[in-house]
């Protein structure tokens, strides 16, 4: 049976729902799983304390919460969990970890992540973990009033995947594209063939430059003007050459 309060507060507010019954589950993606009912649609409730004070947060089941961007959608400085011993005693009508998304019916203030308000109907937990009901968006945010920002995330498996699958994806490209291009190349004509060969040589060496280190100049030898001779030496060169003719 749903929650009594929440089974009232919907008639009161002529808010059409469809009642979906499952096998108990305890975690927001073992419900979608069993209730056939795709992750985005089915709304995970999370209990959180802003600077102290409790509030719902709903996002879509396979995301987390990140809390630094939850505390800015809120304008507080801090964000946390909310611990099961903790809130226990705000939802006495429902089952632990079964409340529904309407924080109005326990005075609590509801933040709803971006990722849900494109979405035309919304799976909700009914207070136990046998019971769920389909609601349309539409209607919940007329009653629940919530503020929406963006504050869900993949958790750190899905974004490893992700990545792995990028990766793979990114090689079997490259592989494709290799093929293709070998296929060109025998399918290639002869003159084709004969340019590419081309391209292939190795381009000749420029020798490098020898550094060389330069030659010291020789020190050229300064020639040394011939003194001028005295009197006695030039009487004595005329007597040698005087004596000479004589002979």
């Amino acid at each position: 049976m749903i929650s009594t309060r929440l089974k009232q507060f919907l008639d009161d507010n002529q808010v059409g729902y469809d009642l979906m019954q499952h096998d108990p589950a305890f975690t927001a993606q073992q419900l979608a799983a069993r209730m056939h009912v795709p992750g985005n649609e089915f709304v995970k409730v999370v209990v959180v304390k802003m600077d102290g004070a409790y509030a719902l947060a709903a996002l879509p089941a396979p995301r987390r919460v990140n809390f630094k961007q939850l505390a800015r959608t809120g304008g507080v400085k801090r964000c946390s969990l909310a611990s099961e011993s903790e809130f226990q005693q705000l939802f006495p009508d429902c089952e632990l970890g079964a409340m529904p998304p309407f924080g109005s019916l326990y005075n609590l203030p509801t933040y709803v992540d971006q990722e849900l308000i494109t979405a035309e109907n919304i799976v909700i937990n009914a207070g136990t973990h046998a019971e769920a009901i389909r609601v349309r968006y539409s209607d919940f945010n007329r009653l629940a009033r919530p503020r929406v920002g963006s504050f869900a995330v993949a958790p750190a498996v899905e974004v490893a995947a992700k990545k792995k699958a990028a990766t793979a994806k990114a090689r079997k490209k490259a592989k494709a594209k290799a093929k293709k291009k070998a296929k060109r190349k025998k399918k290639a004509s002869p003159k084709r063939k004969a340019r590419l060969k081309s391209k292939k040589k190795a381009r000749p060496r420029k020798k490098a430059k020898s550094r060389k280190k330069p030659r010291a100049k020789k020190k050229s030898k300064k020639k040394t003007k011939p003194r001028k001779k005295t009197r006695k030496a030039r009487k004595k060169t005329a007597r040698r050459r005087t004596r000479k003719r004589r002979r």
